[in-house]
């Protein structure tokens, strides 16, 4: 088996490319790996379709204002080009709309639970079963993990954002600037690593809402 980064480095193209390549149809398909979240390939499969479609040096293509025509694979969210990369912005959009509901309950539910709290004031092992199950899962403390949520959403979220207007600077400079656009093309892969790292992440968070309305079962981890 083998990982996108690996598909990278044994073959001499960038990540980037490697995203492109993947939309296309004749690509070899991604393989499940027991215990790993990363897309995994069998080595011989992307051997072979790389010594069938040799890499071209020259212009990207992957910048064009629209990806027609380029099949969509949204499972990914590491934030490939066009159509795709608008999918993980409304994967992000969803979850934090879901986190944003959280809040709205527990906030309400402080007003309410306030006596309730004022008698519970600290955790005991010795006490029932309910008022313990209350004592954890108080609106406070609800709260405090919502924001820690969003903070991890924010990491994926983020590279998504910074790559919309990476790309949109790239558009400007593929043929006025090549040397500052291959210095942007780097910092790209960067923000591609980076999506990939906290894309599972990401989709980890919204599983407990996969009974919402809008989940998408592509979104799946």
């Amino acid at each position: 088996m083998i990982t996108i980064g690996q598909i990278a480095e044994e073959h001499g193209v960038s990540r980037s490319s490697v995203h492109t390549y993947r939309r296309r149809p004749t690509f070899p398909q991604p393989v499940s790996v027991e215990g790993s979240t990363r897309t995994h390939y069998r080595a011989d499969e992307v051997a072979a379709w790389f010594e069938a479609n040799p890499p071209q040096q020259g212009k990207r293509t992957d910048l064009a204002p629209r990806d027609e025509g380029v099949s969509v694979e949204t499972r990914g969210l590491a934030v490939p080009p066009g159509v795709e990369l608008e999918a993980a912005r409304e994967f992000v959009q969803w979850l934090r709309a879901q986190l944003d509901e959280d809040e709205r309950i527990a906030r309400a539910a402080d007003a309410e639970l306030s006596t309730v709290f004022t008698r519970i004031s600290s955790f005991d092992p010795e006490m029932a079963a309910d008022e313990r199950h209350i004592m954890l899962h108080r609106p406070a403390r609800v709260l405090r993990e919502i924001d820690t949520k969003r903070q991890i959403l924010d990491l994926y979220a983020n590279a998504v954002e910074a790559r919309v207007a990476l790309r949109a600077r790239m558009r400007e400079l593929i043929d006025s600037d090549p040397d500052k656009f291959g210095r942007l093309h780097r910092q790209e892969n960067g923000l591609i690593e980076t999506a990939e790292r906290f894309g599972p992440v990401a989709r980890f968070l919204a599983l407990p809402y996969a009974d919402r309305p809008g989940y998408s079962e592509e979104w799946r981890p």
